[in-house]
């Protein structure tokens, strides 16, 4: 019998010994598993930059690299973008060109093109986010408080200063006292240039007598008498002096202290670009590019005339707007839109349409705003 009972213990310690073995490994084998994962090589942490580009959120299009979650979170990005053109215009043309070619639509932007009666009424109501003109009249705007920053020159050129080809008056010293004709109106971009000419001439704007023409009267305000002078854009005035009634005294196309200055640029609301940073470089971008294709040869500048043909009613003769368009160049670098507001903006307090008053420092800061259009640049390179 206690042999038996031996026998017996012996086997139940056995059997306790095993169970405590299999639980101990059943307990240990995770352990393992975790040691031996442990051991294998980790991948190491990418830096911040390689972390938001394997997210998706780093994209490069067309050139240009922007974090692509800011940008679909920007309003604009998920609206309409109003742009002003009314379709009369060679000088501002890319900013519908730039719609018709389908380079705003490959920025991942929505843009429509409107007309509007007022350009800075329609950007103060908010009305239009983008539009473009003659730098010359947005200066004084942006002054007085108009919320408008321009963020790329369009093209150089396209205001002329004539007289009767037949006239004496070689230069504004010929004839102090006369009186200018100007078209668009007094505070004008051709007013502020024409008064920028006189000033090149170390002459005062005081000088001489200034009045506003109607530009359906043509010619006749020269050959009346009315004024011996005349300021207007080169799509009004060089079917005249190609048919010899006037000649040029003074040109921001050809004068060598205006010729790499833009003459009209484009810009958008200074709350747009605030609010919505990646989508006004994407405009400007885009608009840009316009400019450029237009500057790139002949073959563009008949094209775009036709899509204002077909889309605007643009009856201008194509052979007259093309040599027009070649008068100019297309596609302004940011140092020659930095140099002309310098210039433009020194020139405007002595000329009086900007106060002697005003912060002319904060004036260029928030009149200008420049972005990295090299890659742009790069496109049309080759």
């Amino acid at each position: 019998m206690k042999k038996y009972l031996a026998l017996l213990l012996a086997m139940v310690l056995t059997l306790a010994l095993c169970a405590c073995a299999s639980a101990q490994v059943q307990q240990t084998e995770p352990a393992k598993q975790e040691d031996a994962e442990s051991a294998l090589p980790q991948e190491q942490p990418e830096s911040e930059e390689q972390e938001v580009e394997s997210s998706g959120k780093m994209v490069t299009v067309n050139g240009f690299t922007y974090d692509d979650t800011a940008f679909h979170a920007e309003d604009a990005a998920n609206r309409t973008i109003h742009v002003s053109y009314g379709g009369g215009s060679l000088c501002t043309s890319p900013m519908a060109l730039a719609y018709f070619l389908g380079y705003y639509e490959a920025e991942g932007l929505d843009v429509e093109i409107i007309s509007v009666e007022s350009d800075k009424e329609a950007l103060a109501s908010g009305k239009i986010d983008a539009t473009g003109g003659f730098l010359a009249s947005w200066l004084p705007a942006i002054s007085n408080g108009v919320g408008f920053t321009f963020t790329t020159g369009i093209h150089t050129g396209c205001g002329s200063v004539v007289v009767l080809a037949d006239s004496d008056i070689q230069s504004y010293q010929d004839c102090v006292g006369a009186t200018i004709a100007v078209s668009g109106g007094f505070g004008s971009g051709v007013h502020n240039y024409g008064m920028r000419s006189v000033i090149h001439e170390g002459l005062s704007v005081e000088d001489f007598k200034w009045i506003n023409f109607d530009a359906s009267l043509g010619l006749e305000v020269l050959k009346k008498g009315d004024a011996q002078i005349l300021v207007a854009a080169d799509q009004m005035v060089q079917k005249w002096i190609d048919d010899g009634s006037v000649r040029r005294i003074h040109s921001n196309t050809f004068d060598e202290d205006f010729k790499d200055e833009p003459c009209c640029v484009f810009g958008l609301s200074s709350a747009f670009i605030e609010n919505n940073p990646i989508c006004a470089e994407k405009m400007t971008r885009a608009v840009y590019r316009a400019c450029l294709w237009v500057d790139q040869n002949d073959e563009n500048k008949y094209e775009a005339v036709q899509m204002l043909a077909d889309n605007y009613g643009f009856n201008v003769n194509p052979d007259y707007a093309v040599k027009l368009m070649k008068l100019w160049k297309f596609g302004v670098s940011n140092a020659q839109c930095e140099m002309c507001l310098e210039n433009s903006v020194d020139e405007y307090v002595a000329a009086g349409i900007i106060d002697a008053s005003a912060d002319l420092e904060h004036l260029k800061t928030v009149a200008w705003k420049a972005f990295d259009l090299s890659s742009v640049d790069a496109e049309f390179a080759s």
